[in-house]
């Protein structure tokens, strides 16, 4: 592959939020995930786990509860986050209609890294949730160059609980987004990018 090639590749990626009814090979699943494990990592510690859903019976479940606990939370909110409350419900639910859904989790920072942080005087950044996220861009683009959609979500994570109370979680790791794949049942036209010259400073 040649930087034009590669340039291509991420440039035609888009974030598909439409599936079909065709439900992606276990095998396929399998690849996504090799992708990600190829990210790099902090200190090449690797402090992901991917958890994948595939029954679509549980996916709607979970889509329901997350409606539900959203719901209820922002009932009470002021009237500023009331306006957006539908529009918010509407993207955290999007992913039960999709064939696979992924829950990447990142593991938790050890006590003594955020002391550290705490004692340099700088916000607790997790490491390990920026390797997560390079793991799952490796994954979106794979899933592009084989022919699946995939849409990277975290609002469903602002109902907290529900991810909290999922049974059998990986000791000491907690949720990074969810990622919602299968085969496009849409063409998403190309979102509208910043010229370079607004993001591009030369020091």
């Amino acid at each position: 592959m040649d930087l034009k090639e590669l340039l291509d590749t991420l440039k035609s990626r888009r974030s598909v939020r439409a599936f079909t009814d065709r439900v992606p090979e276990e095998q396929q699943i399998a690849t996504l995930i090799e992708a990600a494990q190829w990210a790099p990592s902090n200190h090449n510690r690797q402090g992901w786990k991917f958890l994948v859903f595939r029954n679509q019976s549980h996916i709607k479940e979970l889509s329901r509860r997350v409606r539900e606990t959203l719901t209820s939370s922002l009932s009470a909110a002021n009237h500023l986050v009331a306006d957006k409350r539908h529009e918010l419900i509407h993207f955290a639910t999007l992913f039960e209609n999709a064939p696979v859904t992924i829950l990447a989790m990142h593991k938790k920072s050890p006590a003594v890294g955020e002391s550290l942080l705490d004692a340099c005087g700088v916000k607790n950044i997790s490491s390990e949730a920026i390797s997560t996220a390079m793991a799952v861009q490796n994954m979106l683009l794979a899933a592009h160059v084989m022919g699946l959609g995939a849409c990277v979500m975290t609002a469903p994570l602002l109902a907290g609980s529900v991810w909290q109370t999922l049974a059998d979680l990986p000791l000491g790791f907690e949720p990074t987004c969810l990622v919602a794949v299968g085969y496009p049942a849409e063409t998403p036209t190309p979102p509208r990018r910043k010229r370079l010259a607004q993001i591009l400073e030369f020091r």
